[in-house]
C-alpha cells in the first residue's frame, strides 16, 4: 500500500531573496489557503498543515485552523514547522545569518527552546500536541531528532530525498532515497523527490540508489547518456513542476516500492505574487489546477488496484 500525504509548509509571506528578519511575519493568504485546501480535500486528499510561529500566532492563521477543525476534522493534521528567524526566543542579530536559518545549525539549547515554544503554542491553539515535525528549509541537524523525541514527536518530514544543501550550510540528504527511515525512534518520511526519464525502467534504476546517478555523472559518456534519456530531477509538487512530471515521478516511486509519498507546497503559493512559483497569473493558475488534478488523479486512477491511499502523516 502506497500512501500519499499533502504537506503544506504553512508560513508567513516574505521576500525569498531579502534576508531572514523577525519582521517578515505577515500572513494575508488565509482565505485563499482555506478555499484551496478545501478543494484538495474534496478531491480526496488528506492535508497536513505544518505551521510556523508567524502563521499560528496570526489572526488569519487562527481562522484557518478553526475552519478545518470545524468542517474537516478527520481530513487534516496540525503539525510543526520551525522558522528560526520568526520563532522566539531570539538570540541572533538581524538579519539572521543563513547558517542559522537552518534550525539544526542552532546550539542545542536554542533549537530546543524554539521548538518547545512553537510546540506549546500549537498545542494551546489547536487543543492537541503536534506529533509531526518539518524543519524550516528542511534544516534538521545533529541534535534535532533527540530534541524531537524529548518533546514527544513521533514523525518527521524534513528529509528531502537526493538533495544537498551544504552550499548554503544546510544538510546533505544526497544519500537518502524516498524510503522511510527511523532516527531516535522518530519515523522519517522524506519529501518526495526523484528522477524521471522518457524510458521508465531507467527512472526506476536512478530512484533505487543515489550511487546509480553519481556513477553516471563521473564521466562524459554517462552525462551524455543521461541527456539522451531526458533525465530530470522532479519534486512531487506543482511549484515549478507540471502534472505530467508529477505523474511520472509518482509512478516511478511506486514502482520502486516507496511506501509513503509527500505532495508539498508553500502556503503562500495559493495567493498570486506571494512566492516565486506564482509570479504571473498563468503560473498561479497552472499551480492551482495541476495540484487539484494530481490529487484527483491519484485518488481516482492510480488507486484502481486498491494499492494507494490518501493519508495523514501520523495515521
Amino acid at each position: 500500500m502506497t500512501k500519499l500525504s499533502i504537506v503544506v509548509h504553512t508560513e508567513e509571506e516574505f521576500d525569498w531573496n531579502g534576508g531572514f528578519y523577525r519582521r517578515n511575519n505577515q500572513v494575508t493568504h488565509g482565505k485563499e489557503l482555506t478555499e484551496f485546501c478545501k478543494k484538495l480535500i474534496q478531491a480526496g486528499g488528506k492535508v497536513v498543515f505544518a505551521m510556523d510561529y508567524a502563521f499560528v500566532s496570526s489572526e488569519e492563521g487562527k481562522d484557518v485552523i478553526a475552519y478545518f477543525q470545524q468542517h474537516f476534522p478527520e481530513d487534516v493534521e496540525f503539525a510543526t514547522h520551525l522558522h528560526p528567524w520568526v520563532n522566539p526566543p531570539f538570540e541572533d542579530t538581524e538579519p539572521v545569518p543563513e547558517k542559522h536559518s537552518y534550525p539544526g545549525n542552532l546550539p542545542y539549547s536554542l533549537e530546543y527552546d524554539k521548538l518547545k515554544c512553537l510546540t506549546e503554542l500549537i498545542e494551546k491553539t489547536v487543543g492537541k500536541r503536534p506529533s509531526t515535525y518539518l524543519a524550516g528549509r528542511y534544516g534538521v541537524g545533529e541534535n534535532s531528532y533527540e530534541i524531537m523525541a524529548k518533546l514527544g514527536y513521533t514523525h518527521d518530514v524534513s528529509i528531502s530525498a537526493f538533495a544537498d544543501f551544504t552550499h548554503q550550510e544546510g544538510p546533505d540528504f544526497s544519500q537518502y532515497t524516498n524510503h522511510v527511515v527511523e532516527k531516535h525512534g522518530i519515523k522519517c518520511i522524506p519529501h518526495s523527490t526523484g528522477y524521471i526519464s522518457w524510458f521508465k525502467p531507467f527512472s526506476n534504476y536512478l530512484n533505487q540508489n543515489p550511487n546509480n546517478l553519481a556513477g553516471l555523472n563521473q564521466n562524459v559518456l554517462g552525462k551524455v547518456f543521461l541527456r539522451l534519456l531526458g533525465v530530470e530531477k522532479v519534486r512531487l509538487s506543482a511549484e515549478g513542476f507540471n502534472l505530467k512530471q508529477m505523474k511520472m515521478l509518482a509512478e516511478s516511486l511506486r514502482a520502486t516500492h516507496s511506501k509513503h509519498l509527500i505532495f508539498s507546497f508553500h502556503s503562500a503559493s495559493v495567493k498570486l505574487g506571494c512566492t516565486p512559483y506564482n509570479a504571473s497569473p498563468d503560473e498561479h493558475r497552472r499551480f492551482l489546477n495541476d495540484s487539484i488534478e494530481f490529487i484527483t488523479m491519484f485518488n481516482n486512477f492510480m488507486n484502481q488496484d486498491n494499492q494507494t491511499q490518501s493519508a495523514l502523516i501520523s495515521s
